[in-house]
C-alpha cells in the first residue's frame, strides 16, 4: 500500500469536515496506539505515528505503514440568562445545544529504513475545533435607529443564520530519525501546515471591527506555513525509556477573509509545544507511560489576547482575542500484552483550563472547556505481521460560567452606566472511536 493516496484522503476528509478538540484545539494524540494510552507517546516506539509526538522514535519501528480512521461526536451547550429589566425582560435569554453530528477524520504515517541506523518517514495528522449553533434561537434587541424595545429573532450572538465557527489544521511532516548508538536516537520533522477557517452568523460583531466587511460569512479561508519539530530518545535501561521533543511557534499566513475578526489582521499562528515523557516496562508484557506537554497559546494573539472590551477593535494589530492561556497537559497510560497477538490498553489525560470563567463570553464560538479525557484501546497482530488497533475516547462534560458580554453591553446602553450583567455558561463533551490498520515490512 502506497502512502500518497492515504495522505490525499486525509487532506480531503479534513477539508470537508470539522475537527474536534481535546487540549484547546490540539488532539489528545495521533494514531490508535497513542490514543489508547491517553496520548502518551514521547518515549514510545510502537508505530510511525510517533513522529507526530517525537521524531526521534521512528528509527526504532522499522518499515511500516499505519492508517487510522476515526469518528468524533462533540456537543456544546450554551446558556444565557441576561436579566434585562422591563419592558425588555426575557430578551437575550437562550438555552441551546450545538447540532448533533459524527465527523470523520483520517490520518496516515509511513516509515522506511534507508540505512541500518537511519529512517525516513512522513506523517499526516490534524488538529482543530469547531461548533455549529442553530439559527433563530434568541429574542434580540434591534440597534438604533430602530425604536427602543424593538425585537427580532436571531442566533445566540444576535446575528442572522446559524453560528458556524471552525478551525481545521492539517500537518504533513517529513521526518528524519537517526540512531546514534544502541540506546540513543535523534530526529527532526519539517512541519508543512495548512489551515482553514470559517465563521458565519457573527454580524453583530461588525461594529467592533477595524474591517467590518471581513468579519463573518466570508466562506472558507486558507492559511499556510512551515515549521519544525526536533526530538531525542534514550533507552536508559531495558525497563526505562525517555523521550522529549520541541516545536517552536509556526508563523502562518493571514486569513484575509477574516482580517476584521481575528487579531493582527487575520493571523492565527500554530503555538509552540514541548513534550517530555517516559515509558517504564517492569515486564516484557506490561508498560506504563507518562507524558507532560505544554502548549503555549500565549504566543498566538488571536487566541491569547484579552477579549473585546472596547479598548481595541477586532482584527487590529494587538486586537482582541479569546483570553486563552498556556496549557499544561499530563498523560498517563498502561499497555498490556495479554497474548503474543492481543494487547489491551487504557489511559487518561488531564489539562489545565484553556481560559478562565470570566472569558466564557469570549469563547462562545471557540468552546474548549475540557479538562479530563479517558481512553481505552486494543490491538491484534496476525501471523502475516499486519495489525488492527482500536480505541475509544470519552471527554466528559465540563462547564464554564461568566458574565455575559452581550447583556452587559445592552444594560450599559439602557442605563448609560457601564454595568456587568447576566450570566453565560458553556459546556462541551466528546466521544471518539477509531480503527487503525498497520503493515510491517
Amino acid at each position: 500500500m502506497h502512502p500518497v493516496p492515504w495522505l490525499m484522503a486525509a487532506a480531503a476528509v479534513l477539508g470537508s469536515t470539522p475537527a474536534e478538540a481535546d487540549h484547546g484545539y490540539f488532539q489528545i494524540g495521533y494514531g490508535a496506539e497513542a490514543r489508547g494510552v491517553g496520548g502518551a507517546a514521547a518515549a514510545a516506539t510502537r508505530d510511525a505515528f510517533g513522529a507526530a509526538a517525537n521524531p526521534a522514535t521512528t528509527v526504532w519501528v522499522g518499515n511500516r505503514l499505519d492508517a487510522n480512521f476515526s469518528m468524533a461526536s462533540g456537543s456544546t451547550r450554551f446558556r444565557r440568562q441576561a436579566g434585562l429589566p422591563p419592558p425588555v425582560n426575557g430578551a437575550l435569554d437562550t438555552d441551546l445545544e450545538s447540532e448533533k453530528r459524527w465527523d470523520p477524520l483520517a490520518e496516515v504515517a509511513y516509515s522506511r529504513m534507508v540505512a541500518p541506523d537511519l529512517a525516513l518517514s512522513v506523517v499526516g495528522y490534524s488538529n482543530g475545533a469547531g461548533t455549529f449553533l442553530p439559527a433563530d434561537t434568541t429574542v434580540c434587541l434591534a440597534p438604533p435607529p430602530a425604536p427602543p424595545g424593538t425585537t427580532f429573532r436571531g442566533n445566540a450572538l444576535c446575528g442572522s443564520g446559524r453560528i458556524v465557527s471552525g478551525l481545521k489544521q492539517l500537518i504533513v511532516a517529513p521526518t528524519l530519525s537517526m540512531r546514534l548508538s544502541d540506546s540513543v536516537s535523534v530526529g527532526g520533522s519539517l512541519l508543512l501546515a495548512a489551515q482553514t477557517f470559517k465563521a458565519d452568523g457573527q454580524q453583530a460583531l461588525t461594529s467592533q471591527s477595524a474591517s467590518p466587511d471581513r468579519v463573518t460569512n466570508g466562506g472558507t479561508a486558507y492559511s499556510f506555513g512551515a515549521g519544525l519539530r526536533v526530538g531525542g530518545y534514550w533507552r536508559a535501561h531495558e525497563m526505562l525509556s525517555l523521550g522529549a521533543s520541541w516545536s517552536p511557534r509556526v508563523a502562518m499566513s493571514r486569513f484575509k477573509e477574516y482580517e476584521g475578526l481575528l487579531a493582527n489582521r487575520g493571523r492565527l499562528d500554530i503555538p509552540e509545544t514541548l513534550i517530555a515523557g517516559l515509558q517504564f516496562s517492569p515486564t516484557s508484557a506490561l508498560s506504563l507511560l507518562l507524558d507532560y506537554q505544554r502548549i503555549r497559546y500565549s504566543g498566538t494573539d488571536a487566541l491569547a489576547n484579552p477579549g473585546f472590551d472596547g479598548s481595541a477593535l477586532r482584527g487590529s494589530n494587538g486586537g482582541p482575542g479569546a483570553g486563552w492561556r498556556d496549557v499544561d497537559v499530563y498523560k498517563l497510560g498502561v499497555r498490556y500484552q495479554a497474548t503474543p497477538a492481543l494487547r489491551v490498553s487504557a489511559g487518561m489525560s488531564a489539562n489545565s483550563r484553556v481560559y478562565e470563567d470570566k472569558d466564557t463570553t469570549h469563547n462562545v464560538t471557540s468552546p474548549s472547556t475540557f479538562r479530563r479525557h479517558y481512553t481505552l484501546g486494543a490491538g491484534y497482530t496476525n501471523a502475516a505481521g499486519s495489525e488492527w488497533s482500536f480505541f475509544y475516547e470519552r471527554s466528559p462534560k465540563r462547564t464554564t460560567t461568566g458574565t455575559s458580554g452581550l447583556a452587559s453591553a445592552v444594560v450599559s446602553q439602557l442605563t448609560g452606566v457601564p454595568t456587568a450583567a447576566g450570566q453565560e455558561s458553556l459546556s462541551t463533551s466528546l466521544h471518539v472511536v477509531g480503527i487503525q490498520y498497520s503493515i510491517r515490512r
